[in-house]
């Protein structure tokens, strides 16, 4: 660094930016620096006065201009305060300047005044107090060197120059001594200011990056709030969906469980050849509708997690022949081989659900296979059994491995046709996976086929096959049946498909008009839909009714609702409950086993319920 480099940084202040960081740095130190100036004055004239040789009148001379010239800065610093514009605050800059030349002249005049050629002792004085001083001002001035520069030559120089010009070889010796100390103090402080200039500058990097960041964090924020916001959006959304859903089913389930009433009833006339055919095409339709409600139906409930697995060692190979009766006739309509191997493992998981779940992936398979076949397997691998599902359909793209398990979402499907379901089916196939704490994986290839696999433990206990019950029909001659529920199609079907079975079957709309028939009929089994009018379910009245005979007659919900809240609710009361569309044979069966299973009539509501 050359000396005039040097001498320019040694008058010119920094950037606007930076001068305004170190003023602050000085405007904070400056009143304290001054008071402690005064004092020190007043101290040192003090001393001065009982051994220096000057007279006592030039001493106090010094400490009063001192210390009047002291009270001047700081008034100076209280009219001028340091100025928030950047701008500005160069004038600040040589203000300040300008007060620590006064200040180092001040006490470069004390040493003029003290300072002895020819006594040594009074040269070290003044020298340590010169020293001192400087050693103070490096303290306060360091932030900017330029104010340091301007306080430590005014101090200096005035007694290095006095004991240059000195005929005294030792003042002179000590004269180029204070000359060295100047050079290396201006060095030292030069570096202590870049110190402190470095300092500002991370200063600086650190708000510039605390600034980012709080921009990041408010993006980030603002971002979370925006996904908040979408997610609620979506959460709303997915519950105005279910509303919808539940809504519709119901309406649809309540006139499509009384034309299946009325067709059961009709089944037991006497039809001709021509009339039994259009009979069984009408079933057959209300089938295929009950079949789309019913996997709305299946979704609601592992949608409410009413879900509960019955698990239960089973042999997998009776399932297997169940499937392969129900769905080879399907997948020869499309011109499928529907191939099964035979197995001999025996799980332990719910069989009901592992039923449901086959059942959807193979009925998926055949939708979406056009030719080749379908394979239904098991391979055991340790304390697991991989059972399943190939085919050779149209394949699963790898990004569409985790979204075909959504609800409603459908491969080459944009059509909606209804042949292809409702898009719930691997959806209902993950949660009832899920509800048995089982893994259900894919891999596929577009083009070539897909294989579903579902990872079933082994059972580690022994299995005994059930015993075969008898499928004769139930006899249900004299049964007593009140039925509670305020649509007046299904009552009528109720009573017509009852009679035909040898029933007796009182209706009622509400709780209050099957109390007022309990005066005339005692039911031996209630049947009460869910939903009843004025904000009343079928379990308000199955209670109301059992409180009023005194007893726990047999009861069972049958409900349309597919709400999930719905479906825990009606869960949680115990009672048998079945779904519209209801099958007649499924409604006879219950009808038989609700009045054979029974409590005596001894047994009253209250000991019973409690």
């Amino acid at each position: 660094m050359s000396v005039l480099t040097l001498l320019t940084r040694a008058w010119r202040f920094d950037s606007p930016r930076v001068l305004s960081a170190q003023m602050t740095l000085l405007d904070r130190n400056l009143p304290y620096a001054f008071v402690i100036s005064a004092l020190v004055a007043l101290l040192t004239a003090w001393i001065g006065n009982r051994t220096a040789h000057v007279p006592g009148a030039w001493t106090w001379t010094w400490a009063g201009a001192t210390t009047a010239m002291t009270l001047l800065c700081l008034s100076v610093r209280q009219a001028l305060p340091l100025p928030t514009d950047v701008a500005r605050v160069q004038i600040y800059a040589h203000v300040v300047r300008l007060m620590a030349g006064m200040q180092g002249l001040c006490w470069g005049a004390m040493g003029v005044l003290w300072l002895d050629e020819g006594n040594p002792m009074s040269i070290a004085i003044v020298l340590g107090i010169t020293a001192g001083m400087n050693s103070g001002g490096l303290a306060v001035f360091a932030p900017s060197w330029p104010v340091a520069i301007t306080y430590w030559v005014a101090n200096i120089v005035p007694v290095m120059a006095v004991l240059l010009r000195s005929s005294n070889e030792f003042s002179f010796m000590m004269g180029l001594a204070v000359a060295l100390y100047l050079l290396a103090m201006t060095v030292f402080s030069y570096f202590a200011a870049r110190g402190a200039l470095r300092a500002i500058e991370l200063g600086f990097e650190n708000e510039g990056l605390v600034r980012r960041l709080r921009d990041q964090t408010q993006r980030a924020l603002e971002a979370r709030q925006v996904a908040e916001v979408a997610l609620a959006e979506a959460e709303e959304a997915n519950r105005a969906k279910t509303v919808f859903l539940a809504s519709a089913s119901h309406d649809l389930r309540q006139p499509l469980h009384a034309m299946g009433l009325f067709l059961n009833a009709l089944a037991r006339a006497d039809l001709n050849g021509r009339q039994q055919q259009l009979l069984e095409q009408a079933l057959a339709s209300a089938s295929a509708t009950s079949e789309m409600l019913n996997t709305l139906m299946d979704f609601s409930k592992v949608d409410a997690g009413v879900v509960k697995p019955q698990m239960q060692p089973f042999a997998l190979q009776p399932l297997f022949r169940k499937l392969e009766r129900e769905m080879a006739p399907l997948a020869e309509e499309k011109g499928l081989a529907f191939r099964m191997r035979d197995t001999t493992v025996i799980l332990h998981a719910d069989p009901a659900l592992v039923d449901m779940i086959l059942r959807n992936l193979v009925l998926n398979a055949i939708r979406y296979t056009e030719r080749g076949a379908l394979l239904l397997a098991c391979r055991r691998r340790g304390t697991r059994a991989w059972v399943e599902v190939w085919d050779t359909g149209i394949g699963i793209p790898a990004d569409q491995h985790e979204v075909i398990f959504r609800e409603f979402h459908q491969l080459g499907n944009s059509e909606r046709d209804r042949r292809k379901g409702l898009g719930l089916g691997l959806a209902i196939v993950q949660g009832l996976a899920r509800a048995m704490s089982v893994d259900i994986t894919l891999r596929s290839r577009v083009g070539k086929g897909s294989v579903f696999r579902l990872a079933l433990p082994v059972s580690k206990s022994p299995w005994q096959p059930a015993e075969s019950v008898a499928t004769d029909e139930p006899d249900l001659s004299g049964l007593r049946v009140l039925l509670i529920d305020d649509d007046p199609t299904v009552c009528a079907a109720m009573r017509d498909l009852l009679a035909t079975w040898g029933c007796w079957c009182e209706t009622a709309a509400s709780d209050d008009d099957a109390l007022r028939i309990l005066h005339r009929f005692e039911p031996d089994v209630v049947l009460a839909d869910y939903r009843l009018r004025r904000h009343r379910t079928g379990l308000q009245a199955v209670q109301a009714v059992r409180e009023r005979m005194g007893r726990m007659v047999p009861a069972a919900i049958i409900t349309g609702d597919t709400a999930p809240e719905r479906l825990r609710e009606a869960h949680a009361s115990g009672l048998p409950l079945l779904h519209k569309p209801v099958p007649a044979d499924v409604l006879q069966a219950m009808l038989f086993n609700l009045w054979r299973e029974a409590p005596p009539a001894s047994a009253s509501f209250a000991s019973t319920a409690g």
